[in-house]
């Protein structure tokens, strides 16, 4: 699992890296307003996107990793050609319900049937662990969004509208390129009695995710609706930065775990999945709980290298905020939902989604209007950690998750550990801004790396050791 949690690693980190040229550069190039258009449009996007092909993906994912005889691909296509021929009516729904969205309709429209397409050519690379193919594409689409990006703001002017075009070309064109490696013969023909399965598990996961969906957007519409798109610009701006840094080793992981845990479960048990599981949660944890305190700790000198002046100030304030909000985001998608698709029980999953969104409106609406952007922060902090304590519970009717108190003390001790030279280090400025935030990052560095070593944190001590013999 090392190896193919590794190649995750490597494409998610360099296409969030890619997605963090964006941010920086586009946090200078636009003005606020600008940027909130291509805030809303992205979350118009993936509202779409989610509806309409979200079961196609869930179904490839669930049905082709089981192995053996299994292959959706055929009927999967058929599928989305279908619902292609409907884009002239979302088109049309869209302009209806969203106001004054003109400059964003279309092109959030095309977004989301490129992301549809990709997706499901990427969890058939996850499910038969084409991890390569997985990472090529990855990467391609992550340079091709920022190319074309700039060509479209920077020679046409064409501020967040010009950035949604690209992203929407820029899957395109990696489709192009490793689409046609997924139709490799044989294949099984259209297959109706497989289209009505791939129904019955995909529509209840699509209504699940599209609770998500719409939580992970909420933040931006209320936004919007209490203080404009500039507000939501400068607040996505934030949220954008810190989603490219922790989103990335989260996915990597679950990309690798799901999978397996889906193949362990139907050739070796329940038990072997559970040792899987709990082997996940500590690797999960190990990954995410020092990045997040570690970029909570220098996020006001982080936002003020990174970030376009208009964007700083509020940022240095949310992004301490946000980052834990992604941590239990991270642990609701990446560990929580393996149960729910384990047991195929989409439903419950949407009985998460229902809990999570229901405490985020309620935060939203008696946080923003007095507290503004601060208060749509601790708003979804609250809803997440709600989220991920109430999925843990309703994994009971599922797949039980594994629990172990052990892996989350050693993982804070060394965060802990890291945490408290990172703070010292970054009391003593020098007035050099980049050697002000590069000393407490690479002390907290070193200082988790010889905490994990000494207490095994994911068994890296172990792992090392055989390497060295090995060499």
């Amino acid at each position: 699992m090392f190896r193919q949690i590794s190649t995750y690693m490597i494409a998610n980190a360099i296409s969030a890296a890619f997605g963090f040229v964006s941010v920086v550069l586009f946090t200078r190039m636009l003005s606020p307003h600008e940027y909130g258009i291509y805030v809303v449009g992205t979350g118009v996007a993936g509202v779409i996107s989610t509806l309409l092909f979200g079961w196609i993906k869930f179904s490839v994912l669930r049905f082709e990793s089981e192995g053996g005889d299994k292959d959706v691909r055929t009927t999967a296509l058929y599928a989305y050609v279908g619902l292609v021929l409907v884009s002239p009516l979302v088109v049309a729904a869209t302009w209806l319900i969203t106001e004054n969205s003109s400059r964003y309709v279309v092109p959030a429209v095309f977004v989301a049937f490129m992301v549809g397409l990709f997706e499901f050519v990427q969890e058939i690379f996850r499910s038969r662990q084409q991890t390569g193919a997985y990472m090529w594409s990855v990467i391609l689409r992550a340079v091709l969004t920022v190319v074309f990006s700039a060509g479209l703001v920077m020679l046409f002017g064409m501020g967040g509208q010009g950035l949604l075009i690209s992203v929407a070309c820029s899957y395109l064109v990696t489709l192009l390129v490793y689409a046609p490696g997924v139709w490799r013969r044989p294949r099984h023909p259209f297959d109706a009695d497989l289209l009505k399965e791939m129904l019955r598990f995909g529509v209840p996961m699509t209504v699940s995710s599209f609770v998500f969906v719409l939580h992970t957007v909420l933040d931006r519409i209320i936004i919007v609706t209490y203080m404009g798109e500039t507000a939501a610009g400068v607040y996505g701006a934030a949220a954008d930065l810190v989603r490219q840094i922790i989103l990335f080793p989260g996915v990597a992981i679950g990309s690798a775990t799901i999978p397996v845990a889906i193949r362990l479960l139907t050739q070796d048990g329940r038990e072997a999945t559970n040792r899987h599981l709990t082997e996940t949660a500590e690797m999960l944890l190990a990954v995410l709980m020092p990045m997040v305190v570690g970029l909570a700790l220098v996020a006001p000198g982080f936002a003020s290298l990174i970030l376009g002046p208009e964007f700083r100030d509020a940022a240095a304030v949310l992004m301490p905020i946000l980052v834990f909000a992604w941590l239990f985001r991270s642990i609701s998608y990446q560990f929580v939902h393996v149960s729910f698709q384990l047991a195929k029980k989409p439903g419950l999953m949407g009985v998460q989604g229902i809990i999570i969104l229901a405490i985020n409106v309620a935060g939203m609406c008696a946080l923003v209007p007095r507290f503004q952007l601060v208060g749509a922060a601790f708003a979804l902090l609250i809803a997440e950690i709600g989220g991920a304590i109430a999925g843990y519970f309703l994994s009971y009717r599922a797949h039980r998750l594994p629990f172990e108190l052990r892996p989350i003390l050693k993982v804070s001790l060394a965060t802990t550990t890291m945490a408290v030279p990172t703070v010292i280090v970054g009391r003593h400025p020098t007035g050099n801004a980049l050697f002000d935030l590069g000393a407490p990052i690479i002390t907290g560095i070193v200082a988790y790396a010889l905490a994990g070593i000494a207490l095994n944190l994911a068994g890296i001590r172990v792992a090392l050791t055989r390497r060295l013999r090995l060499a």
